[in-house]
């Protein structure tokens, strides 16, 4: 009797070229939002996972949770493989049985890797791996592709020549790339970025996003990967003898602190020491100017976006606009006695991914963006912060 196979779908790219925020539009489909989902992430804290998860779920690194699985930390690299079986595994028991997998991968990915966890059960098939690639930052910084065509060796940014490497890597394998942003880069740009594109892969489908990507069923007629093929394709490349599932000159630290981010100077870092090393930075933070707001940060190159997620439960405590009953204050007092008497439940926490140096500089102004103490004392009295960021941030 044959068996019906598992198709999965995955998600890869270089770092912050739209993945989450594709699997999320995805995953508002009804017949999507029930596919489990396998996130693949560099981070230590699982950020995408608790993005991409329903409200009220907490995912479990390295299991099956909620739909879920959360394979970031030690799931991500050295016990990757083993982490994807026994997911697979989790899937298989669920009832009703799944009719599709989806998978989003760290930017970090080296495909090969990835691609022979994902289809070491044979109860499951790769149906397609996609690339995305961020418009903008191949017309900025790969001069709209053309560089992946050269002698990559040549390069003389290490940080430029390191991403190359991975990124090209990523298109080899893939069967269709997901040009983001496109709106961002002239026509003519975009014309010779998909040249560029199709000269390294040339059977590749490509698809063109704005904004709210593609949607799944429109790659209905483009063929599954043929992991034969692939095989050989890595054979040829030397990849096939290939530890770490992630690259290796790419590494994740994470910065911590409770203390509020003094605007300015966290604006000025950002204009002046974001290094092309430093590929990626995501997390959230708060500033001292507006202590009321969870922000999500993400930046990939030189590009940063903040996102309001919500308020801090130290702030909503305060009942400013009097909505909340007596019962409910106090029911938030209680849960704020764990935290920082000072700032509550407020924090910063990001994963910063690149090379050593590129991360290690940013960490360094990232500490001296940090209010100092007699900046909170007068953050506590109510001053006011010199505050360059955008008055409105986009909200989910």
């Amino acid at each position: 009797m044959s068996i019906t196979k598992i198709p999965i779908v995955c998600v890869c790219g270089f770092l912050g070229s739209g993945k989450t925020t594709l699997l999320r539009n995805w995953r508002r489909d009804k017949t999507l939002r029930a596919a489990p989902l396998i996130v693949h992430d560099l981070s230590e804290f699982g950020l995408d996972a608790k993005t991409l998860a329903d409200e009220g779920s907490q995912p479990v690194p390295g299991r099956l949770v909620d739909g879920i699985a959360a394979l970031h930390g030690k799931h991500a690299r050295e016990k990757l493989f083993e982490s994807i079986g026994i997911t697979l595994k989790d899937i298989i028991k669920v009832a009703p049985q799944a009719s599709l997998v989806l998978c989003e991968s760290t930017g970090a990915a080296l495909p090969w890797s990835l691609i022979k966890a994902l289809t070491q059960d044979n109860r499951f098939y790769l149906r397609h791996f996609i690339v995305t690639v961020d418009a903008l930052s191949l017309h900025r910084d790969f001069a709209d592709g053309k560089l992946l065509l050269n002698d990559l060796s040549q390069i003389q940014d290490i940080g430029i020549r390191k991403a190359s490497e991975v990124l090209k890597e990523q298109v080899l394998f893939s069967n269709v790339i997901l040009l983001t942003k496109i709106d961002t880069v002239p026509q003519e740009a975009l014309d010779v970025q998909i040249k560029a594109l199709k000269e390294i892969c040339p059977n590749v489908t490509i698809g063109l996003s704005a904004h709210a990507g593609i949607q799944l069923t429109q790659l209905d007629s483009t063929l599954a990967p043929e992991i034969s093929f692939l095989e050989k394709q890595a054979d040829s490349l030397g990849l096939n003898k290939q530890g770490s599932p992630t690259a290796n000159s790419f590494d994740a630290i994470v910065f911590r602190d409770p203390r509020p981010f003094h605007p300015n100077r966290l604006y000025q870092l950002c204009c002046n020491n974001l290094t092309t090393g430093l590929y990626r930075t995501k997390g959230f933070i708060w500033l001292a100017s507006r202590p009321g707001q969870a922000l999500m940060w993400q930046q990939s190159g030189s590009q940063i976006d903040l996102e309001f997620i919500g308020y801090w439960r130290a702030e909503i405590a305060q009942n400013r606009d009097g909505k909340l009953s007596d019962e409910e204050v106090q029911g938030l007092r209680t849960q704020l006695m764990s935290k920082d008497p000072t700032f509550g439940d407020r924090y910063n926490e990001l994963t910063l991914i690149g090379m050593r140096d590129g991360r290690e500089l940013f960490v360094t102004g990232l500490k001296d963006a940090l209010c100092t103490d007699e900046e909170i004392a007068a953050w506590e009295n109510g001053e006011e912060f010199d505050d360059p960021w955008p008055q409105t941030f986009r909200q989910t």
